[in-house]
C-alpha cells in the first residue's frame, strides 16, 4: 500500500523550515507550500477513488479563450522548470526525491500511474521538483540580501551613527 501523503506532508514541513531560514522569498515559499498541499490532497483523493474503482471518466473541455474579454487576470507566480530545482532552494528536499523514486518503482504505484493520467501529471511535476538529472548538479540560487533593511539603514544614518567592523553601531 503506497501513499503520497507522508512524503508530501514532510516536504511541506521542510519548506516551512526553509521559509523561516530564508526571509528573502516569502511569497515563493508560501505559494510552494500551498502547491504541495494541493498536490497531496488531489493525489490522495485519486488514490482512494482508484482503489474503490470509482474513478470518474475523463471529460473533454472546450477552449475558454475569448469567452470573457473583460476578465482581469492577476500575475501568477511561476516556478522553475529545470529538473531538481527545489533542492538548491530547500536543501533537505533531496531525501524526498529519493523517497519518491523508490515509491515510483512499487508495482501498485506503477499500475496506478498507468491507469490515472491526472495523477501521472501531478507526479511528473513532483519529479521535476525533487529529482535532478543524472550527473548534473542543479544551479545554485542567488538570494537577495535582506539585512540590513533599508529603513534600518536610514535610521542609522539619521542618528549620526555607522556600523563598525564588528557589526556594532558606533557614533560617527
Amino acid at each position: 500500500m503506497f501513499t503520497f501523503s507522508d512524503i508530501l506532508t514532510a516536504l511541506q514541513a521542510v519548506i516551512a523550515v526553509a521559509s523561516a531560514r530564508d526571509r528573502s522569498m516569502p511569497m515563493f515559499f508560501i505559494a510552494l507550500w500551498n502547491r504541495v498541499g494541493r498536490m497531496r490532497v488531489r493525489l490522495e483523493k485519486l488514490i482512494a477513488l482508484w482503489r474503490a474503482g470509482m474513478l470518474p471518466k475523463a471529460r473533454v473541455r472546450g477552449s475558454q479563450a475569448g469567452a470573457s474579454p473583460e476578465r482581469v487576470r492577476t500575475e501568477k507566480l511561476t516556478f522553475p522548470s529545470v529538473r531538481g530545482w527545489l533542492i538548491p532552494r530547500v536543501g533537505d528536499a533531496a531525501k524526498f526525491g529519493a523517497m519518491l523514486e523508490t515509491m515510483l518503482t512499487q508495482e501498485e504505484c506503477v499500475r496506478f500511474l498507468d491507469e490515472v493520467p491526472a495523477a501521472k501529471r501531478i507526479v511528473g511535476v513532483l519529479q521535476r521538483m525533487l529529482i535532478p538529472e543524472q550527473g548534473k548538479v542543479p544551479p545554485k540560487v542567488r538570494r537577495e540580501v535582506v539585512w540590513p533593511p533599508p529603513a534600518w539603514q536610514e535610521a542609522v544614518r539619521q542618528a549620526g551613527m555607522q556600523v563598525g567592523r564588528t557589526g556594532r553601531l558606533e557614533w560617527v
